[in-house]
């Protein structure tokens, strides 16, 4: 009975910090997806901005599936905007288009780990 008792105390106190676990493995990830997507900004031809703009879309996949298990609700629709965009950017036209929809990227990326920092403060 006391061994029940244990574990049913152990696993009330995990449980709290699952969110905030959570968030912090998408803001990791949106840390990631900002480097990719300065790499593909910086990039000085087309195939290396595709590529780095395709690792920027591999990592918003990621965060778009960490957000299921995050309460920041400021950050859904921005994370489902930069995804779209980071589509384009993975898959342009041309090479300004391409650019264009990377800085797109690159700038909301930053705009979205300044949400996740005021998320954070806010559930300290």
């Amino acid at each position: 009975m006391n061994k029940l008792i244990l574990l049913f105390l152990f696993l009330v106190s995990i449980l709290p910090g699952t969110i905030d676990d959570d968030c912090s493995a998408v803001y990791s990830r949106a840390t990631y997806a900002l480097s990719h997507s300065k790499k593909a900004l910086k990039a000085h031809n087309f195939d290396h901005q595709v590529y780095y703009s395709g690792k920027t879309l591999e990592a918003y996949k990621k965060i778009a599936d960490g957000m299921k298990e995050c309460d920041c609700e400021n950050a859904t629709e921005l994370i489902l905007d930069i995804t779209m965009d980071a589509k384009k950017a993975a898959d342009p036209v041309d090479w300004p288009r391409g650019r264009y929809y990377s800085k797109k990227v690159y700038l909301n990326t930053q705009e979205l780990i300044t949400i996740l920092d005021l998320w954070a403060e806010s559930h300290e």
